[in-house]
């Protein structure tokens, strides 16, 4: 039963990206700020392509022989690491949108928008050749896939760093660029913290849990912020902007207390995997950080249930579609 969910979720992305492509109609000579971003998304689709044939790829690699949880850890290694990429890069697409919507003064233009994207993916190239050189099983490949997420993840500093510029010259944000701005910050924040942890990993500590929370709610959180921005021009309601404010921030500050827990207590070497007595966690620092750790995911639950009740509440209320 897993495994049919698998492959009919892995058929139906397969086929809406399709879709997407094939009835894109292209850049055009006219290049606008929105067609930029449609560039975006469609650059994204095609890396989930790639990330889709990095899985056949590694299936095809992998000795008949193997089976178990190291089997699925090398399906997937290669995959996983590509598919990042077009996460992040979909996330980008939703930073620049609600800078713009919430007012902040973003100097780019169009051209240099699809340039930095253009730019983010550019680590992708490698993949082909990663394949060709390493054995999916050997440790050359793992590793090779680790060094493509944590140095090529540097490609999205130069549209990242746009967008906190931006900051610079906005004005205090009213009514729906209040809220919108509020999810901008979080995932901002959220996403730079998990990106410096990932430089700080050096063994199989929960440091690297650390990492990925703080990477992928950061990207999570960028799609909520959309989905605000969206709900309304979809024809729903109006916001409780007051609730639709504080729900990025509650859910973004637990999970950064939960990954900073993670991190503290990662520091004192409690391994990834492991629960129970098995953490050997019986030191004042390691259990600290695990309380802060639990608190943390605590709080971003409440944050994450907040969301539904915003979206909930505008999609009760009906408006015109704009």
């Amino acid at each position: 039963m897993f495994f049919l969910g698998l492959g009919l979720f892995a058929f139906g992305i397969t086929s809406h990206l399709t879709r997407s492509l094939t009835s894109w109609r292209g850049i055009g000579s006219d290049l606008s700020g929105s067609t930029a971003l449609q560039a975006g998304v469609m650059m994204s689709a095609v890396v989930t392509g790639i990330a889709i044939l990095s899985v056949v790829a590694s299936m095809a690699g992998i000795p008949a022989e193997m089976d178990g949880q190291i089997y699925f850890e090398f399906l997937f290694w290669g995959g996983g690491h590509v598919i990042q990429f077009s996460y992040t890069l979909l996330m980008m697409v939703c930073w620049v949108a609600l800078a713009h919507a919430s007012g902040c003064r973003l100097e780019l233009t169009p051209r240099l928008t699809l340039v930095f994207q253009i730019f983010l993916i550019l680590p992708i190239i490698v993949v082909p050749f990663l394949y060709l050189a390493h054995d999916v099983i050997s440790p050359g490949h793992r590793l090779a896939f680790t060094e493509l997420m944590k140095y090529g993840g540097l490609s999205c500093l130069p549209l990242g760093l746009a967008v906190v510029a931006s900051f610079l010259s906005a004005g205090k944000p009213e009514g729906e660029a209040g809220y919108l701005r509020s999810a901008l910050w979080s995932s901002l924040a959220l996403f730079a913290t998990g990106g410096v942890l990932g430089f700080m990993i050096s063994g199989l500590d929960i440091v690297i849990p650390a990492h990925y929370h703080g990477a992928t709610v950061g990207v999570t959180i960028a799609f909520m912020g959309l989905t605000y921005y969206l709900l309304p021009r979809l024809g729903f309601g109006a916001l409780p902007a007051r609730m639709a404010f504080w729900q990025p921030l509650l859910y973004g500050g637990g999970q950064l207390m939960h990954i900073v827990g993670l991190a503290w207590t990662g520091g004192y070497g409690v391994q990834r995997k492991t629960a129970g007595l098995a953490q050997g966690v019986d030191r004042l620092g390691e259990i600290a950080g695990m309380g802060l750790m639990g608190f943390g995911g605590l709080i971003s639950v409440i944050g994450g249930l907040l969301f539904l009740i915003v979206a909930w509440k505008s999609m009760r209320g009906q408006s015109r579609p704009t």
